[in-house]
């Protein structure tokens, strides 16, 4: 906020507030740090799931009078984790289409209460009503957790200028991968304090209900119904999002689901997401087999995460900057060089999922800088892969994502289940864990290939408004009405240059 909105609040004696200057930092910045907050406290429900459920079951702690530790063997250790991402894939599709023109502060404030109520019942509904109970919670936890992103997209809308919508949705949606970082280490911590497990539900809880009582009363939908925001920045606002309006468009959903570029990217998206949540869910209980404790596998558990964010953050624009070189575009076709990424990441993924089962007991080190590897090599390819559906589609990059997010979160929702089964009453047997290894990179071999076969990051034929519109683009720019071409006319990389020459004749 800048010291003109300082200086002149409400010095004109309106109910507003007065600028010199054009808003630079505003209050819709504030806004975003309040976001921020909420995904990251979204994030740390997320990152504990795993480290909660082992120390339901911690052998180490079966005589203690504080907490009362269950019998729950792989199966259903599996069967509960599982359960949050059935309700995740469950409601993302729902969600998108039902929560984007309602969604705002009162409905991320209900997601965060619900979720605040469930941690608080949880240790109740374990001790008294079994996992069967505490499944039923969790696919609820999920489900809620799915309509947050929707909900975020609809402020973003209403709150953002389109040239800072796209630094905010990585700050905003980076909250969440930081929420998890953070939450690993601390979950391990609070589940070796006398009240354990219960501990870390009740923490969750609290983080939980504050933020909600936060969001509640300190933000607002959109900016004329907040209270602070300046006359200046509101005007701004209405004025950036008037000449950049999201024209109604009817999705082509046969020809998407019938396009086998869509699907191979798809595969690429399963295998991936698969992998993620294995890590997210199962890396303190593997690195437990090495002879590690529960709160110092934890603690190892959060490395790979910070890697894969580091190197994600780091190589994606790096990568895209290698492919901008002069000339290099015109050697390789951005499908080539997309899929060039993926199978580099893919290659390091099998390598550190084939060796990591072959590592003796005594190896635990070698077994952590390994399993940090592999969440690297995740990020490599997720730079590969992730820009199909922009590239495929201008239009429809929303709804390609959105079906691929949830097509993917079905399998991996499976991944915990299938597991579960395999670890069954040893889950300490590396025989076990090796089973589950070699079916996940057997998964990665087999999306890399479908990828590469099929895979395609060149415009598709179906990514248009209607046959009849002249107006071919779903978002558009009313200054450049009169500049307007169809895609008809023009190929992908002519459109570009056609935008950007009329960007600096504007």
């Amino acid at each position: 906020m800048d010291v003109e909105f300082l200086r002149f609040q409400f010095e004109d004696g309106y109910q507003g507030v007065i600028t010199k200057n054009g808003f630079k930092i505003g209050v819709r910045h504030l806004q975003m740090m309040y976001m921020l907050a909420s995904s990251i406290t979204m994030g740390f429900i997320r990152g504990s799931m795993g480290v909660a459920v082992l120390a339901v079951t911690d052998p180490t702690r079966r005589d203690d009078t504080y907490i009362q530790i269950h019998n729950w063997d792989g199966k259903i250790q599996g069967a509960v984790l599982s359960s949050f991402f059935f309700g995740y894939s469950l409601m993302l599709m729902p969600s998108e289409l039902l929560l984007r023109k309602i969604g705002g502060k009162l409905v991320t404030s209900a997601i965060l209460l619900i979720n605040g109520a469930l941690c608080v019942a949880l240790p109740t509904i374990i001790n008294k009503g079994g996992w069967v109970a505490a499944c039923n919670a969790k696919l609820f936890m999920g489900m809620t957790h799915a309509c947050f992103h929707t909900v975020n997209q609809s402020l973003f809308d209403k709150w953002l200028p389109p040239n800072e919508r796209r630094i905010f949705n990585y700050v905003v949606y980076g909250g969440v991968q930081l929420g998890i970082i953070i939450a690993l280490p601390i979950s391990g911590l609070l589940s070796s304090a006398p009240l354990g497990w219960e501990l870390v539900y009740y923490s969750l809880a609290m983080l939980a209900l504050s933020m909600s009582i936060i969001s509640g009363t300190l933000t607002a939908s959109s900016p004329g119904e907040h209270q602070a925001v300046g006359d200046a920045e509101k005007e701004f606002i209405r004025e950036t999002l008037k000449s950049y309006q999201k024209k109604e468009i009817s999705r082509p959903w046969r020809d998407i689901l019938k396009s086998p570029h869509f699907w191979a990217a798809t595969a690429a998206h399963i295998s991936s997401n698969a992998l993620f949540i294995f890590f997210l869910v199962y890396a303190p209980a593997y690195l437990m087999t090495y002879g590690i404790s529960l709160q110092d596998s934890a603690w190892y558990s959060m490395f790979p995460f910070i890697t894969m964010a580091a190197t994600y953050l780091v190589m994606s624009p790096f990568i895209d900057w290698v492919y901008s070189i002069r000339y290099l575009h015109y050697i390789f076709s951005p499908s080539f060089f997309r899929k060039v990424i993926n199978s580099l990441g893919a290659f390091g993924i099998v390598m550190g999922l084939t060796m990591l089962p072959n590592f003796p007991r005594e190896w635990s080190c070698q077994a952590i800088i390994v399993f940090t590897a592999i969440l690297a090599q995740l990020a490599l390819q997720y730079c590969g892969f992730l820009s199909s559906y922009k590239d495929m589609s201008e239009n429809y990059s929303g709804t390609l994502t959105m079906i691929s997010c949830t097509i993917s979160s079905v399998f991996g929702a499976a991944v915990p289940f299938v597991s579960g089964l395999i670890l069954g009453d040893d889950v300490y047997n590396p025989e076990h864990w090796r089973v589950i290894m070699l079916t996940l990179a057997s998964l990665c071999i087999v999306s890399t290939v479908i990828y590469t076969s099929f895979g395609s990051n060149d415009r598709q034929e179906w990514d248009h408004l209607n046959n009849n519109d002249k107006r071919r683009l779903g978002y558009y720019n009313d200054v450049m009405d009169p500049h307007q071409v169809q895609l008809d006319d023009y190929g992908h990389t002519n459109l570009a240059l056609q935008r950007h020459e009329i960007d600096t004749a504007l």
